[in-house]
């Protein structure tokens, strides 16, 4: 898989999600998650869109195509799945006790960003003066270790 391919998929997958924040971290999770790979156009959930360049994450092709895989990156797909399937995953506690702390924090960001924490603001009064402030994520996005999360 070419590094240029990869970003060009998950380019397109942005775009796709932009504006759905189910599906904004469905794909941050497949963009951050084991270097991207899964993330790529080249399995079966990356489906090409009739715009140009943009792609789309297809959560059957998740169930049916994820089951050579192991199990830490079956749990994390199951979650992506969920994300944007609408599905509800069958054993949480199954699917959080099965990952390495790494993916655990990248699942719990995703889980915190369809709740829309990352654009929650607080109105502050002092002394009768209103102002808002940014609070930001319940749990953010944790630091990129790779050049694909960024």
């Amino acid at each position: 898989m070419m590094a240029e391919e990869l970003a060009a998929s998950v380019a397109g997958l942005r775009a796709w999600a932009r504006g759905s924040y189910a599906e904004e971290a469905a794909v941050e999770l497949l963009a951050r998650a084991f270097g991207g790979r899964f993330a790529s156009s080249s399995w079966p959930w990356v489906r090409p869109c009739d715009r140009s360049g943009w792609f789309w994450l297809d959560p059957g092709g998740i169930w049916a195509g994820a089951g050579m895989l192991s199990g830490g990156e079956r749990r994390l797909l199951n979650v992506v799945g969920a994300l944007v399937g609408g599905q509800p995953l069958s054993d949480l506690g199954g699917t959080l006790a099965g990952l390495d702390r790494r993916n655990l924090e990248l699942i719990l960001a995703a889980f915190a960003h369809p709740g829309g924490s990352h654009k929650e603001v607080l109105l502050i009064i002092t002394d009768g003066e209103p102002s808002f402030q940014r609070v930001g994520p319940v749990v953010d996005w944790p630091p990129a270790v790779d050049r694909m999360a960024s």
